[in-house]
């Protein structure tokens, strides 16, 4: 069951990858407002699912707070290295956030009717 989270996540990972390399290559961030919406769920998704297949066990609180740690490390690292930022910067960021939770939620409820189910 691991072996098939990790492919998953490595699924979901290489969709935002690709993804990714084309909103850079055609210009998306700036075409489309929602676009970076759209990855920062994907992000969480395939975060949620990373997590989820390495947590030997059913452990809520450390996955919170791993999935935590992550995105607004994430966040943090997007700032240091300059990312153009928006006009309503704390929108922005509270909308990413949400959207790397909402992503990192589902995987986590997935996992909680299926892997954990018995927990």
């Amino acid at each position: 069951m691991r072996l098939r989270l990790l492919i998953a996540a490595l699924i979901f990972a290489t969709i935002l990858a690709l993804l990714e390399w084309l909103a850079l290559a055609d210009f998306l961030y700036w075409r489309y407002v929602w676009f970076d919406t759209v990855m920062h769920f994907v992000g969480g998704l395939s975060l949620g699912t990373f997590i989820v297949a390495l947590l030997p066990r059913f452990r809520p609180v450390f996955y919170i707070v791993a999935v935590a740690v992550l995105v607004v490390g994430w966040e943090v690292f997007e700032a240091v290295i300059g990312t153009p930022r928006a006009q309503n910067f704390f929108f922005d960021t509270s909308v990413d956030l949400l959207m790397d939770a909402i992503g990192a939620t589902v995987a986590y409820v997935l996992a909680r009717n299926t892997l954990w189910r018995s927990v």
